[in-house]
């Protein structure tokens, strides 16, 4: 049951009252629903008690499009940018012109040069500028890794003793990773010593096989249920994705994706260094966090709205029944969630690019209610929602990665927080 301060109000019952000289006839359509003479939905309207599910708008489309550059300065920027780039050029070939000096670039300078040109989109010249490289050879690199990629770096003759595995016990150890990702390196060693009984090998040695050669990495296990990639689930996603194919819901053009996700002070990366021999400790605040929940909407046109839940009212009402006290929940309710999507759709109504555009969200239970679907197709919109156990489908999970990876490096230090609550 959704809460009993949040209620569905007619607003042609309401505006039948208020003018009476225009009145709106209602039907029901046979299959459950009020549509008006044009079998249009009714239009309806969600009162929510706006004390009880308090948000506060953290920023808007129409924030986010104020502080994006406009055009013009973008196109500026990149012709002033060919522009030092051609004088550059220029300045180089007249100094090589002359000098005649051949720089020796080693491998580490051609690593450099083609992340920093893949990072951040650059043509040759351009990356080559940045760092000091001669422009003609950025753009001879370029050319030679289109046609082979492996050809740019030097290949030294390999020194030392044979390598003690080979390509069959590769296959091995992915076979056995593949069992059991959380395997170590003793199961490993014991599962090739009892197909190669002759192998000697220290766990070394293999540690290092296995990440140079099996270019395999240790990392941070993050726990799923074993549902989540079922036959069934993911046929569940193919049957989604078969379907929405045959309409016209395009994700690049008018589509928005909600969501809620939470953050706390001890938001901190799961790995850090320590030295040798001792355990890796940070520091935080508190070892229990409050969390925050905030909600969010975007599209591929950029930010549409972002809201804090803001904690609810303490309320000590009786039951009726005993002597406890009845707490509201802590967590984000059909409520918030509603609300929330109210000041999306009303920040929309702004563009009418926007109108008639999907609203994308997971089966949450606070999603799903037929009301709430009722209302977003009152309003002009679709409501749109993903199978079970696909946050991949969602775009703004990956949003929210960013959001909290740039929260975990804006981080202050213990020290520093108390001595800014101090002053």
């Amino acid at each position: 049951m959704v809460n009993a301060r949040l209620r569905f109000i007619s607003f042609s019952q309401l505006y039948r009252k208020s003018q009476i000289m225009n009145i709106q006839f209602l039907f029901e359509n046979g299959q459950g629903s009020v549509v008006d003479e044009y079998g249009r939905p009714e239009p309806m309207d969600y009162i929510v008690d706006e004390e009880q599910f308090r948000l506060e708008t953290l920023s808007s489309h129409t924030q986010y499009l104020a502080q994006m550059p406009q055009e013009s300065e973008r196109e500026t920027e990149a012709m002033q940018m060919d522009i030092r780039i051609k004088h550059s050029s220029d300045v180089i070939m007249r100094e090589t012109s002359v000098k005649r000096n051949y720089t020796r670039y080693s491998d580490q300078d051609k690593v450099r040069f083609f992340k920093l040109m893949f990072e951040k989109c650059l043509s040759a010249a351009a990356t080559a500028t940045q760092l000091g490289i001669h422009v003609r050879t950025g753009q001879k690199w370029a050319k030679q890794y289109e046609k082979d990629p492996g050809s740019i770096f030097e290949k030294r003759r390999k020194t030392g003793r044979p390598r003690i595995l080979h390509e069959e016990h590769k296959n091995t150890i992915l076979e056995c990773i593949d069992e059991n990702p959380s395997v170590v390196l003793d199961e490993i060693m014991k599962k090739l010593k009892q197909i190669f009984t002759e192998l000697k090998v220290s766990k070394s040695t293999l540690f290092d096989f296995v990440k140079k050669h099996c270019n395999l990495s240790l990392k941070k296990a993050r726990l799923q249920p074993i549902d989540r990639n079922s036959e069934e689930k993911i046929q569940e996603r193919l049957d989604w994705v078969r379907k929405w194919e045959k309409t016209d819901m395009d994700f690049t053009t008018n589509c928005v994706f909600l969501d809620e996700s939470a953050f706390h002070i001890n938001l901190k990366r799961s790995m850090a260094w320590s030295r040798k021999g001792t355990p890796a400790v940070v520091t935080v605040p508190k070892t229990r966090a409050t969390t925050t929940t905030i909600l969010g909407a975007i599209s591929a046109e950029g930010l549409i709205k972002c809201s804090l839940r803001l904690p609810q009212p303490q309320t000590n009402k009786k039951r009726k029944r005993g002597n406890s006290v009845a707490h509201a929940s802590k967590g984000t309710v059909t409520g918030h969630y509603v609300s929330f999507l109210k000041a999306t759709m009303d920040e929309m109504d702004q563009y009418p690019n926007m109108k008639g555009h999907y609203l994308v969200m997971d089966n949450a239970p606070i999603h799903t209610s037929e009301d709430i679907a009722k209302y977003v197709e009152s309003r002009g919109y679709r409501c749109v929602y993903l199978p079970p156990y696909s946050p991949e489908l969602n775009p703004i999970e990956q949003f929210w990665s960013v959001v909290k990876r740039i929260v975990m490096h804006s981080h202050k230090s213990l020290d520093k927080c108390r001595n800014s609550q101090a002053l």
